[in-house]
């Protein structure tokens, strides 16, 4: 959620945000076990692109491949769909803090130590987004 958040211009890339701007965000630390496999709409990027932010839990590779399985049975004409994978920038801070919160309902330890750990991690956060982007760039300018 966050990098979808960086992606769309929601949060500064050359600064790390406060905790009360992570707090602030839509579906920041909100996210309920019933609320996996959902997209939740983030904005537009800079090319006019949809952004999503969507949890999987543990999940997200089958999931996914279901999820392209069903667009190409229905030939559906609904643009390009990339998913990026977050989980490699998320660290212990956040998942203890997920857990706590969400799972424990315990939002008053578990928001505290998912902000800071968002925090610590990110810079590599910024740097998976414009990864991304940098690869869609250079994906497009070989499709035209």
């Amino acid at each position: 959620m966050t990098a979808a958040a960086v992606h769309v211009g929601l949060l500064a890339r050359d600064k790390t945000p406060s905790r009360l701007e992570l707090v602030s965000l839509p579906y920041f630390d909100a996210q309920k076990a019933d609320d996996h496999g959902f997209l939740q709409y983030m904005g537009k990027s800079k090319d006019g692109s949809m952004v999503f932010s969507v949890g999987f839990e543990t999940a997200s590779a089958p999931v996914i491949k279901a999820a392209k399985n069903l667009f190409s049975l229905g030939k559906a004409s609904i643009g390009k769909v990339d998913y990026v994978e977050t989980r490699p920038v998320i660290n212990m801070l956040m998942i203890i803090g997920g857990i706590s919160s969400r799972r424990l309902g315990l939002t008053f330890v578990g928001r505290p130590l998912v902000s800071w750990g968002t925090q610590l991690a990110y810079k590599q956060i910024v740097a998976l987004v414009e990864e991304t982007e940098r690869k869609l760039k250079k994906r497009g300018e070989k499709g035209q």
